[in-house]
């Protein structure tokens, strides 16, 4: 308990803030997400704090460790970021890098993320899929740093930046707001692809690393799974957890949070507890977890690929 103690007195000194008893939330993170312990390590800070009056919203903000902006939204939940509503972010000059709605933790509606000048650089507007069908992206606008229309109306030739907005990662034909013909494409200095796509559904995609290594694939990412899916992992968990003697009799209860990294050959290592009700149902969580049977890797770019995952293991005893 004493590094949670720290990290919020480091907190409220560096940023002055009151009300201590509305905070349901502080995280210290790395840029990427990667929470850490220590202020003197973060990048910035994250607060999660108690619904306006008549909402059940919570609000949660970021800070740079200058205290300025970072972001400005709305969770669902108090112990997970899951976005309702507008969401703004802003870079360390304080100018709008996003405007960003969502629902239920999924993007929604339109979309406008800015160049560090302040000027527009895409709008896009995010459909959720009905009947199955999957959810959709239209770019409608995009321009360059100087205000040159790229897209227009939906239509165009896209071209999209790294994050330093030094260098085209991404760029190809806009057809009624959807990518169509032939995209290309650098993975940061990982290698470089070139997709064919028809009304905005990847035909096909190839991919050829820096060792001249070609991958073919129809899809860019495929989340790792355990085997059986989401119902199989679930009748795992059920079967094999045994219920801490000390925290029955406690009646300790709740949700353990666990990190792990599914590695290329299906294997799970790097396992950590991000929160949980004690360290005995912690324990436990992370014993099954250990002993699981290897889950169906991550694929990016038609290669297997070191995907970080979080699960939540529920602990209830019930009436």
């Amino acid at each position: 308990m004493k590094p949670k103690i720290f990290i919020i007195s480091a907190f409220f000194l560096l940023f002055g803030l009151t009300g201590f008893s509305q905070t349901k939330n502080i995280v210290l993170l790395k840029f990427g997400g990667r929470e850490v312990n220590q202020m003197d390590s973060a990048d910035y800070v994250r607060v999660i704090s108690e619904p306006d009056s008549g909402s059940t919203i919570y609000n949660i903000n970021e800070y740079y460790k200058d205290k300025s902006k970072k972001l400005i939204g709305k969770t669902s939940k108090a112990d997970a970021v899951i976005l309702e509503g507008q969401c703004v972010t802003f870079y360390p000059s304080g100018k709008k890098e996003s405007v960003t709605n969502y629902q239920n933790g999924k993007r929604v509606g339109d979309e406008y993320t800015y160049y560090p000048n302040g000027k527009v650089d895409v709008h896009r507007r995010n459909i959720a899929g009905e009947n199955n069908s999957g959810d959709r992206t239209l770019i409608l606008d995009c321009r360059d740093s100087t205000g040159k229309v790229l897209v227009e109306n939906g239509n165009g030739h896209y071209a999209g930046f790294d994050h330093d907005f030094k260098k085209i990662i991404e760029d190809g034909l806009v057809k009624d707001g959807l990518k169509d013909s032939t995209w290309n494409g650098d993975v940061g200095d990982h290698g470089h692809f070139v997709e064919e796509y028809n009304n905005g559904v990847l035909k096909t995609g190839k991919f050829t690393d820096d060792d001249n290594k070609t991958y073919t694939y129809t899809v860019r990412e495929i989340q790792p799974q355990f085997p059986g899916g989401l119902q199989g992992f679930g009748q795992y968990l059920s079967t094999n957890i045994k219920y801490p003697y000390t925290a029955r009799m406690n009646r300790t209860q709740g949700k353990v949070i666990v990190t792990f990294v599914v590695e290329r050959d299906g294997s799970l290592t790097d396992l950590k507890v991000v929160q949980s009700p004690s360290t005995t149902l912690s324990g436990e969580a992370v014993r099954v977890l250990e002993n699981s049977p290897s889950w169906i890797p991550g694929y990016q770019y038609g290669r297997k690929v070191r995907v970080s995952y979080t699960v939540p293991v529920n602990f209830s005893l019930g009436q």
